[in-house]
């Protein structure tokens, strides 16, 4: 996703020279770096640009923009009705035929597409093309176009709790089908999942569509040495406007109940997990095995804690053990998984000790979990869950680790978190969703001509009575495990109490069905004629 970027994109850090490129005004929105504008790095594209074989996709707005390249809003032009796609363009240090979104996208081809997408949540690539240009060669990925991300969905939508569980449901249904196919996502969290569009919405005329999303205001690029505009040809690397990224919003209208799992950037096979580096997913929503770079442990398992942070994230509005925003990085995390899991143990506890410069005393190294002392400061806390025994709740006859009782506490305190809508907002979106459970609910105080003014003070609190606090808790305990193979699978979540028999109905995993051709074979032979063209065309000039 985009990333806002303060005041002067065209600076490269203190350790580089000085990018010779800059904008002439601030960019107010989210933004990729310009300094990504290089050999090997990002296609430089501006609105009006055509993409594809001969200009098929018209480049209207930007979507969003990351490590990996950047994502444009295109009307397909040799659709016989009006289609609106998401183009995203990969930087060409990232445009590899063997690359993960192509490999993903071979898992994913011998499933039909609305079996995919309606089913199973998934938005794989419709196609591909490449694209030459003055920073490298770049894959290009063609998407069916979402709206806005779940990132803030708890904020707007956590009254509604059938729709939340709803779409929970439909998250645990995608990685059932990427795990049936031996695919780990790697990088599950809620910027990584979108709202599909209302059937028919990707034909709106474009001023329909343009209306509901957010006017971008692009900045000019200038040399630094001249502070003159830069053009296409005095500049080709970089392009002539920097643009924010916009999107369609929860309060448009225009957007669906349902899910759109995306970014297999860095998925993985279960059975050949990646053996160094980073997934760069969020510290709030990687595994233990992730957080610590033990990459053997990496499978699913790995996936589903990362699902069970996202189920907190959307049903309570935090995550378990806090976030960026808590300062919750590295010790503070540590500290919060071990409140509730109780003493780290190994490997991981070894790997905690390496970041600190410490050893592991060898006297603990064969001591069993549950004589395993805190690594952090936490002997003066009540609870010490090494210590004690299991009890029996009173109240629901389960049998809870003492340990998890705080952070139980804390789901039961949730229960009166605050979002950003007033009472006449939920009921007029609970009316809609009744009337109307395909379309995400929208709110008329919402919408950009409104000239009602909301009172932040009227803001509602998120209620949730005490049997679903006992099954989320106890679906959510069921995940956090600090061992892999400790943790639930996707069939016991799937089936869990707090789903209500929402599995009974739903769709079964298609049987795997071997392509013909795979894409990733493909990719290759299209890089083979393209090294053979080139190579072939220098030659024959060398003749001439």
């Amino acid at each position: 996703m985009c990333t806002p970027y303060a005041n002067s994109p065209g600076f490269a850090g203190d350790d580089q020279e000085e990018f010779p490129y800059d904008v002439e005004d601030d960019v107010w929105g989210p933004v990729e770096p310009l300094d990504e504008y290089k050999r090997d790095g990002f296609h430089p594209i501006i609105f009006g640009d055509r993409l594809g074989a001969n200009g098929r996709f018209r480049v209207v707005s930007k979507l969003g923009a990351g490590g990996y390249g950047t994502v444009w809003l295109c009307e397909d032009t040799l659709s016989p009705t009006l289609k609106w796609r998401a183009v995203k363009v990969m930087s060409a240090k990232a445009s590899k035929p063997d690359c993960e979104e192509l490999r993903a996208l071979e898992v994913f081809r011998s499933i039909d597409r609305s079996i995919l997408e309606n089913d199973f949540h998934l938005s794989a690539p419709l196609e591909y093309f490449w694209i030459d240009g003055p920073n490298g060669r770049h894959l290009a990925l063609v998407f069916s176009l979402c709206a806005t991300t779940a990132e803030h969905f708890f904020a707007n939508y956590g009254h509604h709790r059938t729709l939340v569980k709803d779409l929970c449901f439909q998250l645990v249904k995608s990685l059932e089908l990427m795990h049936s196919r031996g695919l780990c996502h790697g990088d599950f969290r809620p910027s990584n999942i979108m709202f599909r569009l209302r059937d028919g919405i990707d034909s709106l005329p474009e001023t329909e569509l343009l209306k509901h999303m957010s006017p971008p205001k692009p900045a000019r690029v200038i040399s630094i040495e001249d502070e003159k505009p830069v053009t296409r040809a005095s500049a080709p690397s970089v392009p002539e406007f920097l643009s924010p990224c916009t999107s369609i919003p929860y309060h448009s209208g225009l957007c669906a109940t349902k899910l759109a799992v995306t970014d297999f950037g860095v998925s993985y096979s279960a059975s050949n997990p990646p053996v160094e580096g980073f997934t760069g997913i969020p510290t709030r929503y990687a595994s233990p095995e992730e957080r610590f770079r033990i990459r053997e442990l990496l499978s699913y398992p790995s996936d589903m804690w990362s699902l069970g942070c996202v189920i907190s994230w959307l049903a309570m509005g935090f995550t378990p053990f806090g976030h960026e925003g808590d300062g919750a990085w590295m010790d503070e995390l540590s500290i919060n998984m071990e409140k509730n899991m109780g003493p780290m143990p190994e490997p991981f506890r070894a790997k905690f000790r390496e970041e600190h410069d410490q050893q592991t005393p060898v006297e603990e190294l064969g001591k069993a979990k549950s004589e395993l002392d805190f690594l952090t400061e936490m002997a003066k806390l009540e609870f010490q869950r090494h210590k004690e025994q299991q009890n029996v709740d009173g109240k629901s006859g389960r049998y809870l680790h003492s340990g998890w009782d705080v952070w139980r506490s804390r789901i039961t305190r949730s229960s009166g978190t605050m979002t950003s809508m007033t009472a006449g907002e939920v009921k007029q979106m609970s009316e809609q969703l009744q009337n109307n459970p395909s379309q995400l609910p929208c709110s008329e105080l919402r919408q950009p001509d409104s000239k009602t003014r909301r009172d932040s003070d009227d803001a509602m609190s998120v209620t949730m009575d005490e049997k679903e606090i006992d099954q989320l808790f106890d679906l959510l305990i069921s995940i956090f495990k600090w061992h892999p193979k400790d943790r639930a699978t996707i069939e016991q979540v799937l089936n869990h109490p707090w789903f209500e028999g929402r599995n009974w109905n739903a769709a079964k995993v298609p049987s795997p069905v071997t392509a013909k051709k795979s894409v990733v074979d493909e990719a290759i032979e299209s890089v083979k004629s393209y090294l053979y063209v080139n190579v072939t065309s220098r030659w024959a000039q060398g003749l001439s």
